[in-house]
């Protein structure tokens, strides 16, 4: 499938549906970020019945883990971020962060922070805006999971726990377990009163906020709307140009953002896309008005100065 294609997943949680659609790559993000969501904030809040009483566990004993003091770690002999990502050892994104904290605490050696592990998202050509703003919680998850803890405010150290998890993701052992729990065919699911009175269909989409410190009405200069008036727009990408032509040229912002462009939607009373981000990627790749490496830095191409200039339809 190729990158820019869309992808439509659905999925049952008891009497929840939940339903995500969009582009390939933001679908399978915000899927990782909503197994957190139903593992962290939805199952807890579930009140779980047991239908019948599980079997005595005969005392056994624990087997010991083996510890090796002043143990050497050869980062040579752990596979590259490129092999992990040739030969699928990480099975999902708690399995990549585990082999990012591996790498940035060189084994476990030192300690690591959120900035060290961003750097090797992008050392990896992993890197997203929705993979930064959704770190936090899975930083939060594998803290919880014993995997690492906190030295202060900003820095982490790996644990014993987290560095077998990590050996067994090199070991192509990795069961994909974290984050996905399954409830069991012998339990019964009650729901509260106030969690069945939510809808049961649940649509997932991008955040957007208005910018209040955006004044598109400036003192001394056309406003959006004015500028807006000017051109016959037919089309979302061109409604898109004519905004970020506007923030560029009449407002001399340095960049853009998607709360930018949103807060133009909003200023022209134009019903906002559910898809912007794809038809802000859009503007850029299939028309190529705009240009920037990720969401939080668009720009204005020559492309798209010339469509404004030359053209875009003006109204008489």
């Amino acid at each position: 499938m190729a990158d820019n294609e869309k992808l439509r997943m659905k999925f049952k949680l008891h009497q929840l549906e939940f339903e995500l659609e969009g582009d390939q790559e933001v679908v399978k993000e915000q899927f990782e970020t909503f197994k957190l969501f139903i593992t962290n904030d939805l199952l807890p809040k579930i009140n779980v019945q047991t239908l019948q009483e599980a079997e005595p566990i005969e005392d056994k004993p624990i087997p010991q883990i083996e510890q090796h003091a002043n143990t050497v770690i050869d980062l040579n002999e752990i596979p590259t971020l490129q092999d992990v990502k040739l030969r699928d050892l990480a099975k999902n994104e708690t399995d990549w962060l585990l082999v990012y904290i591996y790498y940035a605490s060189e084994g476990g050696t030192k300690e690591f922070t959120r900035a060290n592990l961003l750097q090797l998202y992008r050392d990896s050509n992993r890197y997203t805006d929705n993979k930064r703003k959704s770190l936090s919680q899975y930083i939060k998850n594998i803290v919880k999971a014993q995997y690492i803890k906190s030295t202060n405010d900003t820095n982490f150290i790996l644990l014993e726990k987290g560095k077998m998890k990590a050996h067994e993701i090199f070991d192509g052992k990795s069961k994909s377990s974290m984050g996905n729990k399954v409830v069991s065919t012998t339990k019964k699911i009650s729901i509260t009163k106030k969690e069945k009175s939510n809808r049961k269909q649940v649509s997932v989409k991008q955040g957007f906020k208005l910018d209040r410190n955006l004044n598109l009405h400036p003192e001394g200069k056309q406003s959006l709307m004015d500028f807006a008036e000017g051109y016959k727009m037919n089309s979302m990408k061109e409604r898109i140009l004519v905004i970020v032509y506007y923030l560029k040229e009449i407002l001399e912002l340095e960049s853009m953002n998607p709360d930018h462009i949103y807060t133009g939607f909003e200023k022209l009373n134009i019903r906002v896309p559910k898809s912007l981000y794809q038809l802000i990627s859009d503007t850029k790749n299939k028309k190529g008005w705009l240009e920037f490496d990720t969401m939080e830095n668009i720009g204005l191409s020559i492309q798209g100065r010339n469509a404004i200039k030359y053209d875009l339809a003006k109204h008489e």
